[in-house]
């Protein structure tokens, strides 16, 4: 600031002595003098300014050349190990920078370059973005068979190039991407009784596989083999069935697997395993009514037709008495006692055949962790004799007959019941409080109905008449199996082989080894025509695994770059040249003039 006030004063105090200069030297001298003042007082300006003149100059340079290496093991071939053999002869003496690539993007050094890649994954647009974001290299050698395990947009990939004026050339490698069996195992766990079976859907897929192939599925229970197949594989699939039926009581696990394809080398998915837990006695049912009627006498047929079933019949006779029979390890059996029980089935109860004792004992028998059924007749409706069972108020209605029956899909009791005839008598039964499930219908009316109490299931079947089943079986010749797979599915649906043994089976109960699937790299298809556009589209080339040589040999090692250059006013001679000549100019016009 006070440089400038100088100057300033400087200029005043010039223009102020221009007329008494005027009069001594006259007009025209007396200009002269005044305009070199002003001069030299506009060259100390411009060093007091922060400017400065630009200009451009061009300078040669190395030439920035990367070179990109797949490194993950789908390009683990011959064909990988002759390109970096020759990367290292071709490049010897050359100032390249080299990175590997696989899931991680890492520098090597020339001699260092791995032909082994053992890389899990191919994150090949990631590695040529960060490339180019980093160093923006003239020339970029991408060697890669094309896998992405992560790709990103073309787009937003070329336009990275183009940005940073990179030129790709691709060494286009074979992919060695093997094949690959996955098995997979449902139920994963089940529940079973004494006797009974499990089946398991078992399904192999295969990916990479020549046609036609056959596979070995082996099921085994510790180191006891207890069931193998041999599947073949079509449009990349096969599935089968496998059935088993544990050797005794308690925790049963069972190991699938799938033997190796040739040349397979993921097989943490080539095994599964399921649970199943067997109780130690068979199905149990107590199956009780007033007084004895066809549905009744029907009902038991079929469940004693079961061989899995173990079962008692109490109904009473007209003296009042009531009447056993069964399985002898069940008898004697009590309405009050129904531990042993699975399954409690009540046909058409009345009021006067059963007392408030039994009801409260079978509800309690249902919350904790037993099945009970309830059907209806016409005497039941009329008596409320329900009510002993089912404490719960119901809305029985009377349906037209004959009552065709329709199940209810997505409904889990209701997809089991298929193919039923009509009956004489239904009705529409609608719990008013509990919230219940529907399997049966006639036209939109709900006529079989269950729901979860507790432990325990209820279901009440508002039917009467499924004994004409059998009946119109045998007038056939024929054997009644609509009639026995309604009543035997509806008792196995309402028990639970677990009742009273949960403890047990939550100590012993352990993790499942689940397949665990191949990584991106052992699936993921390469996709090499992305490189073939970014090298078109960037003017690279697409190069031969024996090509690297005549690619290093085309090269320009060196460029000329145009560098903008820029030098400040006060750095100049100019306006110290200038100001000079001002200067001695007037000294030498005022001492001409005589003036001091």
């Amino acid at each position: 600031m006070l440089l400038w006030a100088f100057l300033v004063f400087a200029a005043i105090f010039s223009v102020a002595r221009f007329k008494p200069l005027q009069k001594h030297v006259g007009t025209g001298q007396a200009i002269m003098v005044l305009a070199l003042r002003l001069i030299a007082i506009a060259a100390a300006a411009l060093l007091l300014f922060p400017a400065s003149i630009s200009s451009t100059r061009k300078v040669h340079q190395p030439a920035r050349i990367a070179i990109l290496v797949d490194a993950s093991r789908s390009t683990n071939t011959p064909a990988r190990r002759e390109v970096v053999k020759s990367l290292k002869q071709s490049l010897r003496h050359r100032p390249v920078l080299i990175w590997e690539f696989s899931e991680n993007l890492r520098p090597v050094s020339l001699l260092n370059l791995s032909e082994v890649a053992e890389g899990n994954a191919s994150r090949l647009s990631a590695a040529i973005r960060t490339i180019v974001a980093s160093i923006q290299p003239d020339e970029l050698l991408v060697v890669t068979d094309g896998q992405d395990t992560e790709p990103q947009t073309d787009k937003q990939l070329l336009e990275e190039l183009r940005k940073g004026k990179t030129r790709v050339s691709v060494v286009l490698l074979p992919t060695n991407v093997p094949p690959n069996l996955r098995l997979t195992v449902s139920p994963t766990q089940a529940t079973l009784f004494a006797g009974e079976s499990v089946s398991f859907a078992v399904k192999v897929e295969g990916t990479r596989l020549h046609s036609k192939t056959s596979v070995q599925v082996r099921v085994w229970e510790a180191r006891k083999l207890v069931s193998q197949a041999t599947l073949k594989i079509a449009n990349g699939a096969a599935q089968t069935t496998v059935t088993l039926t544990p050797s005794g009581a308690g925790w049963h696990r069972y190991r699938f697997e799938v033997l190796p394809a040739p040349n397979e080398v993921w097989t943490e998915d080539n095994s599964a395993d399921a649970m199943v837990w067997q109780a130690p006695t068979k199905l149990r049912v107590l199956l009780a009514t007033g007084q004895p009627n066809f549905e009744f006498k029907f009902a038991k047929q079929a469940i004693e037709e079961e061989p899995n079933f173990e079962w008692v019949a109490v109904s009473g006779l007209p003296d009042g008495t009531r009447y056993q029979q069964g399985s002898p390890k069940l008898l004697p059996a009590s309405l009050q006692k129904l531990d042993p029980f699975h399954v409690v089935a009540i046909i058409a109860p009345t009021p006067d055949q059963f007392g408030a004792a039994e009801g409260r004992a079978v509800w309690h028998f249902a919350q904790n962790g037993g099945g009970l059924l309830v059907t209806l007749n016409e005497l039941s409706v009329r008596s409320n004799g329900w009510r002993f069972f089912v404490p719960e108020p119901l809305k029985i209605v009377p349906l037209p007959a004959p009552a065709n029956l329709r199940p209810e899909r997505g409904d889990l009791l209701g997809e089991k019941l298929t193919n039923l005839l009509a009956t004489d008598a239904a009705w529409a039964v609608r719990p008013q409080r509990k919230a219940f499930r529907v399997a049966l219908q006639v036209g939109n009316e709900p006529v079989l109905v269950w729901w979860q109490e507790g432990w325990g299931k209820v279901a009440i079947l508002g039917l009467d008449g499924t004994w004409r089943w059998a009946m119109e079986a045998a007038r056939k010749g024929e054997e009644p199996k609509i009639h026995r797979q309604f009543w035997q599915t509806l008792i196995r649906f309402l028990a639970d082989p677990t009742k009273g043994r949960t403890d047990e089976i939550s100590k012993v109960a352990s993790e499942l080894k689940t397949p665990s699937p191949p990584p991106l790299e052992l699936t993921v298809e390469p996709t090499p025509d992305l490189l073939r556009e970014l090298a078109k589209a960037t003017g690279g080339q697409i190069l031969q695994p024996h090509g690297i040589a005549a690619w290093t040999k085309g090269l320009r090692w060196t460029k000329s770059v145009t560098v903008p250059t820029s030098q400040p006013l006060s750095q100049m001679p100019l306006p110290y040249l200038l100001l000079l000549l001002a200067l001695t100019a007037e000294w030498w016009l005022t001492r001409r003039s005589g003036l001091p």
